[in-house]
């Protein structure tokens, strides 16, 4: 199923990672919300309700903000974990298989990064 307002498909597998994140990414710049979301971010604007003063206002939502950003970061951090696996042992392993390619001699250049790119 779908998000009607956004045309975005529910994330399932790393099958459809990438066009799910850039989605997301889009989507949460627009609204001005991605830097919450990785941690950068400044708290947002002062919203009161009813006839709260700016004080209590600003109580409510400095706990309020302070949740909602850690639970945020906390899950976005969990899917790049999960779904991009950037841990310092996957870097290595790709670093390593980035060093040990080597290029057939029969082999010219077009074949060779040809084949490179379909893996």
């Amino acid at each position: 199923m779908e998000n009607e307002q956004y045309k975005i498909n529910k994330l399932k597998d790393a099958s459809n990672w990438d066009v799910w994140k850039f989605k997301i990414k889009v989507i949460m710049n627009a609204a001005e919300i991605f830097d919450v979301v990785t941690g950068k971010s400044k708290k947002p604007i002062l919203a009161k309700i009813g006839n709260e003063t700016e004080d209590e206002a600003s109580k409510r939502h400095s706990v309020d903000f302070s949740i909602w950003k850690r639970a945020a970061n906390g899950m976005w951090n969990k899917l790049l974990s999960v779904y991009e696996q950037m841990s310092d042992t996957s870097i290595t392993i790709v670093q390593q298989k980035f060093y040990r390619y080597t290029m057939d001699p029969k082999d010219n250049i077009r074949s060779y990064f040809k084949i490179r790119k379909s893996n």
